[in-house]
């Protein structure tokens, strides 16, 4: 059982360890982008959840940025990848974030790209950033 939950202070040293796990294993990012693992700064003004499970386990975590409806940063563990928790995680934006809702996933992520893909993001823009080509994806 999984459920989904406004992040709080507490949380902030495992979302730190997650985030700088995500940034390490990361293959399809360059090494010059993996310096940025401070996940406090980079998810700085932005509303931060977390999938817990029921023994408290924190499973993934989405972070956003408000006013513009953005996904900046959505990450699923991985002994709980492909079973739902990605989709949970982005569900619970229906109930308080307006559409059309945005993310830029750099196009070497393939799964990533996949994922979204699969769950009917669109594809409005093609780019380059300090991590790669990159997708626009909107829904």
């Amino acid at each position: 059982m999984i459920s989904i939950r406004l992040a709080n202070n507490s949380d902030a040293p495992k979302l730190q360890e997650l985030f700088r796990q995500f940034i390490v294993e990361a293959d399809w990012l360059p090494e010059s982008s993996k310096q940025a693992t401070d996940f406090a700064a980079v998810s700085q003004g932005e509303q931060v959840f977390v999938a817990e499970t029921r023994s408290g386990e924190i499973a993934g975590l989405i972070s956003v940025w408000e006013p513009e409806s953005f996904v900046h940063t959505l990450y699923v563990v991985p002994n709980h990848q492909r079973k739902g928790v990605g989709s949970m995680l982005l569900d619970s934006l229906e109930d308080w974030l307006p559409r059309p809702w945005r993310l830029k996933c750099v196009a070497a992520n393939r799964q990533a790209v996949s994922f979204y893909q699969g769950r009917g993001w669109k594809l409005i823009e093609t780019s380059t950033s300090q991590d790669g080509p990159y997708f626009l994806l909107e829904k």
